[in-house]
């Protein structure tokens, strides 16, 4: 006589692999998120230094591709105006923007991740307080999950609250 499985060994078996496959799939998804929100966050940091390094060694800007090789940002050139470089997270290609200021003595750099963060910089740049960046929400306004993920930690909080003087000096 030969043995098998009834239907309803099978079916237990179904529900409880359907259990385990419902527990383990969404920390997948969390693993990729995490490793989106870390590249993005270590590109940004590099981004940033690699602008500084080049104002310092040239003492003068050019366009972001020739500043700097790394990839999601927009190549734009903040030579001589006031400019905003996107900067991509996931499929958002304007999660954070780099914000380019010139006055007459001085270009600064700032990374907004909302309209409040850049409203802050436009103040600071005009003379407003050089602390307004430690009061500020830096959370993202995006409706990409990694972008505002990536706004809301603190590594990012600690790039984004900085000015970064590129050419000059703040008055």
């Amino acid at each position: 006589m030969k043995k098998a499985f009834t239907i309803l060994e099978l079916v237990f078996v179904i529900i409880i692999l359907g259990i385990l496959a419902a527990i383990a799939l969404p920390q997948f998804g969390s693993s990729k998120d995490e490793a989106e929100i870390s590249k993005s966050l270590n590109n940004l940091r590099t981004l940033v230094n690699d602008i500084n390094i080049y104002a310092l060694k040239n003492d003068a800007l050019n366009s972001i591709k020739i500043m700097s090789n790394v990839s999601g940002v927009a190549n734009v050139n903040p030579n001589n105006a006031n400019i905003q470089a996107g900067f991509k997270v996931g499929d958002d290609e304007e999660c954070v923007k780099l914000v380019f200021i010139h006055k007459a003595d001085f270009v600064m750099m700032g990374i907004s991740s909302n309209d409040n963060v850049k409203n802050a910089l436009e103040t600071i740049a005009n003379g407003g307080d050089k602390e307004l960046l430690d009061r500020i929400d830096f959370t993202s306004t995006s409706h990409n999950k990694s972008c505002v993920a990536l706004s809301k930690k603190e590594n990012f909080k600690a790039l984004a609250s900085k000015i970064y003087v590129l050419l000059g000096a703040l008055p």
